[in-house]
Formats: C-alpha cells, sequence, structure tokens
C-alpha cells in the first residue's frame, strides 16, 4: 500500500518513511498544492492508499479503496517530535489487519479507528 502524506505534511516525515521502505508521495510533490478535497477523494477510491492528513473532513467519507489517518498530533511541537509521533501510527497500522478505513493520531502516537459519534435524536 502506498503512503500519501497531504500537503501540510513535513518532507522530512517522506524522506523516514521512504527510508524505512515504504513508498510514499507527498500532494506538493505530485503537483496538487491547493487542489480541491474532491480530486484527492477520486484518488483515494481508484487507488490503494493510506492518506496521512490534518482535514478532519475525511473522516465523513465512505472509501472504496483506501485508508484515512487524521493527525490530531499538536503542531505547536518542535518538528522532529511529530514526525516521530506519526512514524509510529505509520508503524501500529501496517503491523494490524485493520478493518477499518478511518483513523485518528493524536500526541501519543497511538493510532484509533474513528468512531462516529450518534447524533442526538430531540
Amino acid at each position: 500500500m502506498r503512503i500519501l502524506l497531504d500537503e501540510n505534511f513535513p518532507l522530512a516525515l517522506l524522506r523516514r518513511l521512504q527510508e524505512e521502505g515504504h513508498q510514499v508521495d507527498h500532494i506538493i510533490l505530485l503537483g496538487l498544492r491547493g487542489a480541491p478535497d474532491r480530486d484527492i477523494v477520486d484518488r483515494l477510491n481508484s487507488e490503494d492508499l493510506l492518506l496521512l492528513t490534518h482535514d478532519q473532513e475525511f473522516l465523513d467519507l465512505s472509501l472504496s479503496r483506501s485508508r484515512v489517518i487524521v493527525s490530531r498530533v499538536t503542531q505547536s511541537q518542535p518538528i522532529a517530535v511529530r514526525v516521530e509521533i506519526w512514524l509510529k501510527a505509520v508503524r501500529e497500522y501496517f503491523s494490524c489487519d485493520w478493518r477499518q478505513t478511518l483513523f485518528e493520531v493524536f500526541d501519543d502516537g497511538r493510532l484509533r479507528p474513528w468512531e462516529k459519534l450518534p447524533t442526538e435524536q430531540p
């Protein structure tokens, strides 16, 4: 499975993932900076990808092929710390056979399957 990094992820993460043997693309290096989310969603539904993003809108998707990890990592942390957190989450993803398609990662680096909270009924 190829990894796709959204445009707000540092290139340092791309390099570290490549060093670990992953096939990785970055939205900026693909020339897709500022592309509408619809273009990325189309790509997610046509390829077998793992997208790392900060955009919570991706948690509302129904994906047919790809997986999404939404980062909730505190952005004020140094880049090196954030890169290690994201690496830990990616390693965890590839260490398990997940049935879920949507995940979140927080400052502890643990990958959590995303569960939509039920909407309140009046």
